[in-house]
């Protein structure tokens, strides 16, 4: 073999060895990039459901600051749903005042029986509307809680029939003295325990479309309560609405919140004078 056919023989060799290093580089670059993507991916939901969750917060943890600023010369009112509730729960016991969250609307009045339901524990996996039809539960399509179509907030007030670690007796009435031969004391203290449940729901990134959300988890005939908190409304095999939408795949955070509501009876004037 001569010398130039020897150098050309190795030019060749060269060129294929060159060429194997090119598409090794070439699949370094590849798979480098997929990995750029799969975490910039990851990085964008994880960015999204932190987004999600604080939203959500966020509206749910309003009407709570709503109720801490209520009037408490009007808190019995039974045109609010705190006055319904504790009314309700005299003779009733066992349900839930629900209404929707609506700060964008000039005619809705926030926490107005008017513009609620009073749902209790029925049979099977759906809770029973006793008063208000469908007007307290929220529209997925329309009820959002900004001028951004993105999270709806269903809140629910009810009196807790469970019991609660505490002193036994410490929510019963103060300042009675059988002594005094009257039947009315002269001071009174009593306490009642008001709960308020907040769901924020955010539609748009379910896996389940609004119309099956709403109607299976959000209509008076597939109501779900809110409370799973009180055994007497969440027995049996009922679901709650926490749990609809767990199932409904909906991005959605829940806050609960007791009020203690006290309330205090003076005598200013002895009885028959």
């Amino acid at each position: 073999m001569s010398l130039s056919n020897r150098n050309e023989l190795h030019i060749k060799r060269q060129q294929g060895a060159t060429l194997i290093v090119v598409m090794i580089i070439l699949l370094i670059i590849i798979v480098v990039g997929i990995l750029a993507v799969r975490v910039a991916i990851v990085s964008l939901s994880v960015a999204t459901n932190s987004q999600v969750n604080q939203l959500n917060f966020q509206s749910s943890d309003t009407p709570l600051a709503w109720f801490n600023n209520f009037d408490p010369t009007t808190v019995t009112n039974i045109g609010n749903v705190i006055g319904a509730a504790l009314k309700e729960n005299e003779s009733n016991p066992g349900g839930e005042y629900i209404f929707c969250l609506k700060p964008t609307s000039t005619t809705v009045s926030f926490a107005q029986t008017i513009d609620a339901s009073l749902i209790k524990r029925g049979s099977g996996n759906n809770a029973t509307v006793e008063a208000g039809g469908v007007v307290g539960f929220c529209d997925l399509t329309s009820n959002f809680g900004s001028n951004r179509p993105a999270v709806v907030t269903q809140v629910a007030v009810s009196v807790p029939t469970n019991a609660i670690n505490s002193t036994p007796g410490s929510n019963l009435p103060r300042g009675i003295n059988v002594s005094d031969g009257t039947q009315l004391p002269k001071s009174m203290t009593s306490t009642q325990r008001v709960r308020v449940t907040t769901t924020a729901i955010l539609p748009a990134y379910s896996s389940s479309t609004a119309s099956s959300i709403q109607s299976d988890c959000l209509s008076s005939s597939s109501a779900k309560i809110s409370d799973d908190l009180t055994a007497t409304l969440a027995a049996g095999n009922e679901y709650t609405l926490a749990k609809c939408l767990v199932d409904k795949g909906v991005p959605f955070s829940t806050q609960v919140q007791e009020f203690n509501y006290i309330n205090q009876l003076t005598e200013t004037v002895a009885p028959g004078s």
